[in-house]
């Protein structure tokens, strides 16, 4: 099993959240499931997400989509803080 930590800035919680939503399908259709959505205790305007994918290629592909792109612009991610790191469960 592989993981995927995001972490991005965003410009307003709310709105990073309902686009985040927006794709739960998609994630899911990829083997993607959300297993933590907080906040940085010292920067609020950060998310950090992690992910269990059960196929890692699907989720590289979902990670370069155009709807995550779209789905980025929607939610107010601030250009360039946008970070992944792909995890290894051992």
């Amino acid at each position: 099993m592989e993981y995927l930590l995001v972490r991005q800035r965003f410009t307003d919680y709310d709105q990073w959240r309902a686009a985040f939503d927006s794709l739960a399908e998609v994630r899911s259709a990829a083997g993607m499931r959300t297993a933590l959505v907080s906040v940085n205790a010292e920067q609020p305007d950060e998310a950090v997400v992690l992910f269990e994918c059960e196929d890692a290629q699907a989720m590289r592909q979902h990670y370069v989509s155009d709807a995550l792109k779209e789905a980025h612009r929607k939610a107010g991610v601030v250009p360039g803080s946008n970070q992944t790191t792909v995890l290894r469960g051992l």
